[in-house]
């Protein structure tokens, strides 16, 4: 191999450490806080030193991925080992340009001051603290802030903070700045440039689109719910809600698509204005063309959709029609199984460590919840969060049913006695009851929280179990947030709620491979071929698993059988018979 001498050789951590220890200038005492520091992130982020670069950035990338509460570590630990990270980077002089300063209170220069004093909330002062401390330390007077000032701001913070999420940041500090200007009108002071949210959805909106499209969903939502089940049109299978808001959505998707194609969202004025063959032809190529030509559920789903409503509520001529199906069926198909993403992900719970702090998530979310000093709100989410994980690892229901979950209604809670967890026909999927029997500890949770946590937060028992302070339902998007955002800071890694489904059947599936009955009554599949379509891919691994056995233990055999003693006597054996 022709090794390049001229190669630049990126500093690393390990020279970070390599540079401290040999530092004698340096007290005893800061040397080995900052090499324990050093060590520390290399045991918590399971990276080697010498494989991080020693910059800012990437030691913020590796910092970012560190739950603090998966690891059993106080958050004031992990804030010394980033401060003393820096020092050590600092002190190492191996990052170019890079010194780290500790912030230091100075008195604010008077119009700072007043700004400063005429800010009315803590997320107002937040927000924009850093703004006006480096202002402050600068010199400049909030008339030079502008575009240029937050740029300088942002910059000194990408080279020398471990923060994460600094769009975020530029954003509030933005937002609050324009506030301020609006606070002192005769101040002469410039409104600056907020960047866009990454959050923000590019669809047109439906409320966008002509009402007398909205009118005509709203018509056919109607006939499909079977509202008049006596109709002499009426459908003869009533769609659930839970159907029909899935339906919008791709409704929605395919208006969308029609109009990024070209179309005048004004002229889309009725369902059938997306079932014409031009305009369905136009649909599909634009969703193939955004997609890359892999195969989705959503697209499928989309056309399948449309040509239902072609079919039953527009009414187009059999010629039509048929081009329609010929053009659906263009369409890639889907593999109707789990996903590759959440198959990876599943097997990652084959780590002990990992599975252990799964398992062991609830209780700790429930022991800080019943010492926390949180603020009303804050308290009352945290304890939603472990009843909710606590929940899906027992008893793996769906999303939407979750998030509706009622005493007294749905959660029946005894303390002594069996408590159930009950979800009608008309409330699942796929049209069938579930009945669980909820494990005393859940239940003793569940009745802490109504009685007590919820109710001193409330003042009132809850109705809901996911509520907000002010008694009413969370949205299911709140809720799946929730849950993300504790299973990421409990556990370590971000999951979507489905995935608990997923983890309850290859729990089962682990413990006894052809228990797929067992899986298919827990989960509340309408079909054991749905069951077995899932988890197919999972049951390959357990088989190779078990084939690999077999053969270990076939090839230990055969070496038992060919020793050295066995074919002698396997000699004398033969030379009697002869």
């Amino acid at each position: 191999m022709i090794v390049n001498q001229f190669a630049v050789q990126i500093p690393t951590l390990s020279d970070v450490g390599a540079t401290i220890r040999g530092y004698q200038s340096l007290p005893p005492k800061k040397r080995e806080a900052m090499m324990s520091a050093l060590r520390s992130l290399e045991s918590w982020s399971g990276r080697r030193l010498k494989d991080i670069p020693a910059n800012v950035p990437e030691l913020g990338a590796v910092f970012e991925v560190i739950q603090p509460a998966a690891l059993n570590i106080a958050p004031k630990t992990l804030a010394n080992v980033k401060s003393l990270c820096l020092k050590a980077l600092a002190t190492s002089e191996l990052a170019p340009g890079f010194v780290h300063k500790v912030s230091s209170r100075r008195p604010k220069d008077p119009a700072w001051a007043a700004i400063y004093n005429a800010l009315t909330t803590f997320a107002q002062r937040n927000g924009l603290s850093r703004l006006i401390n480096w202002c402050n330390r600068n010199g400049e007077p909030p008339e030079a802030v502008g575009d240029a000032i937050i740029e300088r701001v942002m910059a000194e913070m990408a080279a020398s903070s471990l923060r994460p999420n600094q769009y975020q940041v530029r954003r509030t500090m933005t937002r609050y700045w324009n506030e301020v200007v609006d606070i002192f009108p005769d101040l002469s002071l410039q409104k600056v440039t907020v960047p866009p949210s990454r959050l923000r959805r590019t669809r047109v909106p439906l409320t966008a689109l002509p009402q007398s499209f909205l009118d005509d969903w709203n018509s056919y939502a109607k006939w499909a719910h079977g509202e008049d089940v006596f109709a002499d049109d009426a459908r003869p299978v009533a769609l659930k809600q839970s159907s029909l808001d899935v339906m919008l959505r791709r409704i929605h998707l395919a208006a969308n698509a029609l109009v990024e194609a070209g179309t005048d969202r004004n002229s889309i004025c009725k369902l059938s204005d997306l079932v014409s063959v031009d305009a369905f032809r136009s649909i599909l190529r634009h969703r193939y063309e955004v997609t890359g030509g892999k195969s989705s559920y959503d697209n499928l789903g989309m056309a399948m959709n449309l040509l239902q409503i072609a079919n039953e509520w527009v009414k187009v001529d059999p010629e039509t029609l048929a081009e329609l199906k010929r053009l659906k069926d263009k369409v890639p198909k889907v593999q109707f199984q789990m996903s590759r993403k959440n198959k990876l992900l599943i097997t990652q719970f084959d780590q002990s460590t990992l599975k252990e702090r799964l398992l062991s998530a609830p209780d700790r979310i429930w022991t800080d919840v019943q010492a926390s000093t949180k603020k009303r709100r804050l308290r009352l989410a945290e304890a939603q969060a472990a009843l909710a994980i606590n929940i899906l690892m027992y008893l793996p229901v769906r999303l939407g049913n979750l998030c509706a979950l009622a005493f007294d209604e749905h959660l029946i809670v005894r303390e002594s006695g069996t408590s159930t967890l009950t979800l009608s026909a008309e409330e699942t999927k796929t049209g069938a009851g579930v009945d669980y029997e909820i494990p005393r500890m859940l239940a003793a949770r569940l009745i802490e929280f109504r009685e007590v946590i919820a109710h001193s937060v409330m003042g009132v028992r809850p109705k809901y179990l996911f509520c907000n302070v002010d008694g009413s339902l969370k949205d299911l998007a709140t809720t799946r947030f929730l849950i993300q955002r504790y299973v990421k800071q409990y556990v370590g890694i971000h999951m979507n709620p489905h995935v608990f489904r997923h983890l309850a059947a290859k729990f089962i599936l682990d413990n006894n491979p052809g228990a797929h009955v067992v899986v298919q009554h827990l989960l509340g599949h309408k079909s054991l071929a749905t069951t077995a379509t899932f988890y197919a891919g999972v049951d390959t691994v357990r088989a190779g698993r078990h084939h690999q056995a077999l053969l270990e233990q076939a090839i230990a055999s055969r070496k038992f059988s060919t020793g050295p003693a066995r074919l002698d006597a396997q000699r004398r054996e033969g030379g009697n018979h002869d």
